[in-house]
């Protein structure tokens, strides 16, 4: 029984490991947007939308990254640049620079709708991508309420094991007669009151 026992045990851990190791996979998880990219047309202008996990309103985790290269010229150099301005055009994130270089900007910005723009010169390819991890503000949270569960589940099935072995017992209990109560009657039931001697073949006359 306490091998039984400690296995349960050991189980239940293990899937407590296992719900937890899953679920961080599934937070680590990037969402990317494609806002410019090679063999698309150069869009100057682009919508990003940063949309809330279970209705959170914590900060999401973006990365944004972006390599213009000219077509003509790949080792030509031109001033380039883009500025991510939220819904009341309010500068958040902004870069300057040149062809040929590939740049990467990580942040925390708040759910909602932004917009991208990119200023380029003519036959210049702009490559943008951005990357948004929305289950990471509610990792935490998440690995907490998956644990509890699976602890409620724990105990409950316990529970109801213990509970369901109970009634089992008891109902073989009240339906079970100890030998020794048990009385098997085969043919006529006896007379009260007869003794040996009048249960023998000859019995006296009955007198009137």
């Amino acid at each position: 029984m306490e091998r039984k026992r400690i296995l349960n045990i050991s189980l239940w851990v293990i899937a407590l490991l296992v719900i937890n190791v899953i679920w961080w996979n599934v937070a680590s998880n990037e969402a990317s947007q494609q806002l410019n990219d090679r063999g698309f047309e150069f869009q100057p202008e682009r919508q990003v939308s940063l949309q809330a996990v279970f209705g959170s309103d914590a900060e999401l985790p973006i990365s944004i990254t972006t390599e213009f290269v000219h077509q003509d010229d790949p080792t030509r150099s031109e001033n380039v640049s883009w500025r991510l301005l939220d819904e009341s055009n309010n500068v958040v994130l902004s870069w300057e620079g040149s062809t040929n270089e590939i740049a990467t900007f990580d942040a925390e910005l708040p759910p909602g709708e932004y917009t991208l723009n990119t200023s380029a010169g003519e036959n210049i390819v702009a490559i943008q991508h951005l990357d948004v991890a929305p289950f990471v503000p509610i990792a935490t949270l998440g690995h907490v309420l998956l644990s509890l569960f699976l602890v409620v589940v724990a105990f409950g099935e316990s529970a109801a094991r213990s509970y369901i072995a109970k009634r089992i017992e008891q109902t073989e209990s009240k339906h079970s007669t100890p030998a020794e109560f048990r009385k098997s009657r085969v043919g006529m039931p006896e007379i009260d009151g007869l003794d040996e001697e009048d249960e023998s073949a000859w019995r006296d006359p009955i007198t009137l």
